[in-house]
């Protein structure tokens, strides 16, 4: 079991608050982690932009920064091992699936998502290997949980007022 928290820190983004919770849940089930935590937190550009700011020197917005939780901070007794925080600008993720001409926005955010989570893993892509290495395995996770989805019927269009599962990632 895993513990994943999703917090929405503009009104506007709650809507995907389950979904994602969804995604991240079966993003650790298909790499068979079990008794970890994280936190996911979905922002705006202005707050994104601040964070890439002054944790990355980069004065610009980002779709997605992961933040490793620190290894010697001592935490409470738990059943689960925190792995850090993941933060995700959605409209900047929208803007990007329109520039990639991507023409579903919420698929953009589950291969985001998973490549937030190898970050808290340890995968790296700044090594030409690592780099390769990491698309490898957040391809294979993609297609395994659009695989997934496609056979529960979890990713529904907007509209779709169909209630089989709880993974439906809202316009």
């Amino acid at each position: 079991m895993n513990r994943i928290s999703v917090v929405s820190l503009d009104k506007k983004l709650r809507k995907f608050e389950k979904s994602i919770k969804s995604a991240a849940l079966k993003t650790l089930k298909i790499l068979k982690k079990n008794g970890v935590e994280a936190d996911i937190y979905l922002i705006g550009d202005r707050q994104m932009k601040f964070l890439n700011k002054k944790f990355r020197g980069k004065d610009k917005t980002a779709a997605i920064l992961s933040f490793e939780e620190p290894r010697n901070f001592i935490y409470p007794k738990s059943q689960f091992k925190r792995i850090g925080e993941i933060y995700m600008s959605i409209p900047h993720i929208k803007r990007q699936a329109v520039d990639s001409e991507i023409t579903d926005y919420r698929l953009l955010i589950v291969k985001l998502l998973i490549h937030g989570f190898l970050h808290l893993f340890g995968y790296s892509h700044k090594r030409k290997n690592d780099r390769i290495k990491m698309e490898k395995l957040e391809q294979a996770l993609s297609k395994e949980i659009k695989y997934s989805n496609q056979r529960q019927r979890v990713i529904q269009r907007p509209g779709n007022k169909e209630k089989r599962s709880n993974f439906r990632l809202s316009n």
